[in-house]
């Protein structure tokens, strides 16, 4: 079978936005995205020494994950996937920037992937640390962004592991993954 025509989107997964009623959220400075805090939900506040561009952690309220929002500072890849209009190409340049600036620490672990929710396009891919201690792999999952206002957001969700005896099922991460973008607002 043919690929499609070059100008046909290939979702590769549709989500409902979720609306959720909160007084408390997390936004951007720009006012270009919000993520409403579910009840019990965390906000924490932000130590100094987290990467340019962080905006919030957010821990859920089971305290198996954390949620860090931080807008990009486009690269060159970046900036020429956004003018292509290429979410699926921008998680890879995402993904390039965040490799880069590990040292190579890290492995991906998805396909590039698109989703979309009503007329938002968001990039995913999954990762890992290249670390010894297997006894926890920990699977962060990240949603790239791109805002009507020219912002680029990654929200990643990674778990938190406080001990080896509650250490997060899979199919539970990815479902917060899954609701925290059905919830998050971009105007």
């Amino acid at each position: 079978m043919p690929p499609p025509p070059e100008h046909v989107e290939r979702v590769d997964a549709r989500l409902a936005f979720i609306e959720l009623q909160q007084d408390e959220f997390l936004r951007s400075p720009e006012g270009d995205l919000a993520l409403p805090l579910p009840p019990g939900w965390t906000l924490l506040p932000l130590p100094s020494d987290l990467a340019d561009g962080t905006i919030g952690v957010v821990l859920d309220s089971a305290m198996t994950a954390a949620v860090v929002v931080q807008r990009l500072q486009p690269t060159e890849a970046i900036a020429a996937a956004l003018e292509r209009g290429d979410v699926r190409g921008l998680a890879r340049a995402c993904f390039e920037r965040r490799l880069q600036r590990t040292g190579n620490t890290i492995r991906l672990l998805s396909d590039f992937r698109l989703v979309a929710r009503d007329s938002m396009r968001l990039g995913t891919y999954e990762f890992v640390e290249n670390v010894r201690d297997t006894t926890a792999l920990r699977r962060t999952r990240v949603a790239v962004v791109p805002t009507s206002m020219g912002g680029i957001y990654e929200v990643a969700l990674s778990p938190l592991v406080l001990s080896l005896d509650r250490v997060p099922e899979e199919r539970m991460l990815d479902s917060v993954f899954v609701y925290v973008m059905q919830i998050l607002r971009v105007p």
